[in-house]
């Protein structure tokens, strides 16, 4: 990536949700303008593999002509069952509660492989998933079945399956909800939650998944959550925090990859700019924001001005430019060509399916 002014530094750490599933005139402005350095794909933009592919090479065109000359990271939540955003002529799989019954990593890891062999086809570049966080309260809804499961052995280890076969195909994973929001019952969707577990109780078990994965076969990527976690840092979420992210996720797990936020659109924060500058500020290096183009666009001069008057330490913000540098230059494709399309839903990932169904009891 080229040398460029500040404002278009600030936009490699926001990335972006919009509406719609052709990439509005405002969008293709910002991104060329170097205000964004990503995008999050939802349902609402995708209604078939050859349109999404074609949004994406539209944004990718119009990343490549901005001052940075750099690509688009280009985001999904594909983890399965109830959290799916594709369309139906892609190939899908259950929640991540089947496979943590079925016990066989080796499915989860050829799910994962198909999975990220489709998004690759279309341009999709980071998957968030695999979710580590463990079901230890069965009021905890917003986690659910799309946990392994209660055991942190067995999300730890289908964790890593999932990471495997996902960034073998060329996507990157995204590990989440640092540190494990599996024990709270509010939604941060909705709320902001609340903890009291301590640092060695996280480490005896919500954290484990994380430490497991980090250590044996390391995500491209780990998502934030928006927790408060009382006992550890009662100022900040984990998302916006400083302990959670640069004295334990990089310091005690010696995490090295790209650290990504939650949506910071969600009910569990008051101002999703705001926010976006604190988690930078904080250590992380890119804020999701999945709605409001306002919000994005104040963060995005927040967060350069912070660069302009130094707040943000020089070398802090050199780190988290080349970990997302490093990011995109391991897993955004410079060419996209048709035929990679023939790849999608083909014969042998439906019959692979089947035989995943079948053997985590979902035929």
């Amino acid at each position: 990536m080229k040398e460029a002014a500040p404002e278009a530094r600030a936009g490699q750490h926001v990335m972006a949700g919009f509406e719609g599933t052709d990439a509005p005139a405002s969008l293709i402005e910002r991104v060329r303008a170097g205000r964004i350095g990503g995008v999050i794909l939802f349902k609402r933009n995708i209604e078939s593999a050859g349109q999404t592919a074609a949004l994406i090479a539209s944004l990718q065109d119009a990343a490549l002509a901005s001052p940075l000359e750099a690509p688009l990271l280009v985001g999904i939540d594909q983890e399965g069952g109830r959290v799916s955003r594709l369309s139906d002529d892609f190939t899908t799989f259950p929640a991540a509660r089947g496979f943590g019954d079925a016990g066989d990593a080796t499915i989860a890891r050829e799910a994962a492989r198909i999975t990220g062999a489709e998004l690759e086809a279309v341009g999709v570049n980071v998957n968030f998933a695999p979710v580590l966080d463990i079901l230890t309260n069965p009021e905890c809804a917003v986690i659910g079945d799309r946990a392994f499961g209660e055991s942190s052995d067995v999300v730890g280890r289908m964790g890593e399956a999932v990471t495997q076969g996902m960034q073998e195909t060329g996507v990157a994973a995204c590990a989440k909800h640092f540190p494990g929001i599996g024990d709270m019952a509010p939604d941060p969707h909705d709320v902001l939650p609340a903890s009291r577990l301590t640092l060695d109780e996280l480490r005896a078990r919500e954290m484990r998944p994380f430490q497991h994965l980090i250590r044996r076969t390391p995500p491209a990527c780990v998502m934030t959550a928006h927790a408060v976690f009382e006992a550890i840092d009662d100022a900040s979420p984990a998302s916006l925090s400083p302990v959670f992210l640069q004295e334990i996720l990089r310091g005690e797990l010696g995490f090295r990859g790209v650290a990504i936020t939650d949506d910071l659109d969600m009910g569990a924060i008051d101002d999703p700019a705001e926010a976006a500058l604190h988690s930078i500020l904080a250590g992380a290096d890119i804020a999701l924001i999945c709605h409001s183009e306002d919000a994005q666009e104040r963060a995005c001069s927040a967060i350069s001005d912070t660069i302009r008057n130094g707040s943000l330490p020089p070398e802090q913000e050199a780190a988290s430019s080349d970990r997302i540098r490093r990011l995109k230059e391991s897993y955004c494709r410079p060419n996209w060509r048709a035929e990679m399309l023939e790849i999608i839903g083909c014969e042998e990932h439906r019959e692979a399916r089947e035989r995943i169904l079948a053997a985590i009891g979902e035929a």
